[in-house]
């Protein structure tokens, strides 16, 4: 368990955040003042911000972790009201004996202007990183979920599904720790969404084993990307009138290896090394076809598909935590407000992470 050693108004004080986790009604400041962000911190500084010095007048860090406590506490800009002791605990630099706290209009300039979606992406991206490395688990999964809007919306679709008028998140997990969202429409495939989360997966340098989708994803292009790309098994859910797949056959996987021929291919290669070369030559739907095959054969494999029932039970922590729908918030603003909402919950599941807090999804103490 890490301390913290501070100065405020001249006193040192060292703390830890052992001491919060038995407690109730914790000020979620206390919480974030154990959050280490210096390299989101200097990111955003090099990215964000011009070389002129009133750009600096707030601190970076405390605007990031202010931002965390308003959609933490769900309150309009100006409702955001903390203490000095509290702008402290964020990083709020002391001037001429007062604490300098960030106006109403400032917080939201720097979400919604500084920051704006591009921002926030790569906020998420940088955390996802982090609790990837943190986390232990050597398996992903990957579902969407209903962003409830009001059922006179004219912004948001109908889904049949869900029976409500609704937008959608599309969310990657390291374990139970979310790493990755995309925004779309309430009826948006969830399928197309897929090369976006492995894209950002390989660039979070995460190292998996197993991958876990629903059926909604279930075509021979996925089964084929998750297994070349992130050297993953693709872990998909079949429809029960799934049948095996001519194309798939090692049969026929061995007489296109033979047909490329003056590409120095030999049916006597292993059979990753055969997959592999398909791959890269444009078979990428045979490969598909035969690793959709292998799980056809597993009498065990649709067992092994429920550990992704975790997404549902992660899915509504988020929106206990934060406000996780598009009510009330304007069109042009709802995927800002969702993604910063979605890192919300990552900084938070960040602390725990970085201070050896178990259960690492576990806020409730805070306030």
């Amino acid at each position: 368990m890490t301390e913290n050693a501070t100065v405020f108004k001249g006193c040192i004080f060292t703390d830890s955040l052992e001491n919060y986790t038995n407690k109730t009604n914790v000020s979620l400041c206390q919480f974030l003042s154990f959050l280490g962000i210096s390299d989101i911190v200097k990111h955003i500084e090099h990215n964000f911000y011009s070389n002129k010095d009133w750009h600096f007048r707030f601190d970076i860090g405390g605007m990031v972790k202010l931002s965390v406590v308003k959609f933490f506490r769900q309150l309009p800009y100006k409702k955001v009201i903390i203490t000095e002791e509290e702008a402290w605990l964020l990083g709020f630099i002391e001037k001429d004996g007062v604490i300098q706290i960030p106006s109403a209009g400032t917080l939201h300039h720097f979400v919604k202007y500084r920051l704006g979606v591009g921002g926030t992406e790569q906020i998420m991206m940088m955390v996802g990183k982090k609790i990837a490395k943190l986390s232990k688990s050597t398996n992903a999964k990957m579902d969407s979920t209903p962003l409830e809007a009001s059922r006179y919306d004219k912004y948001s679709d109908y889904n049949p599904h869900y029976g409500c008028k609704m937008d959608k998140a599309h969310i990657t997990m390291i374990g139970t720790y979310p790493v990755f969202m995309t925004y779309t429409g309430g009826v948006d495939g969830d399928s197309p969404q897929l090369p976006n989360h492995i894209n950002a997966l390989l660039k979070m340098d995460v190292n998996i084993d197993e991958f876990y989708l629903d059926g909604s994803y279930d075509s021979f292009k996925n089964h084929a990307d998750i297994w070349y790309r992130l050297n993953a098994k693709p872990m998909i859910s079949l429809p029960k009138d799934a049948v095996i797949n001519k194309e798939g056959k090692l049969k026929r996987i061995n007489h296109w290896i033979n047909k490329m021929w003056q590409l120095r291919t030999s049916k006597h290669m292993k059979i990753e090394d055969k997959l592999r070369f398909l791959y890269e030559n444009g078979r990428q739907e045979q490969v598909g076809k035969y690793l959709r095959n292998q799980h056809l054969k597993d009498e065990s494999f649709p067992d092994s598909c429920k550990l992704r029932s975790e997404c549902e039970r992660i899915h509504c922590h988020i929106k206990n935590t934060v406000k996780f729908d598009v009510r009330y918030i304007m069109e042009e603003n709802r995927e800002l407000y969702t993604k910063f909402s979605f890192i919300t919950y990552q900084l938070l599941l960040l602390v725990n992470l970085q201070n050896g807090i178990k259960p690492a999804n576990s806020f409730e103490n805070y306030v």
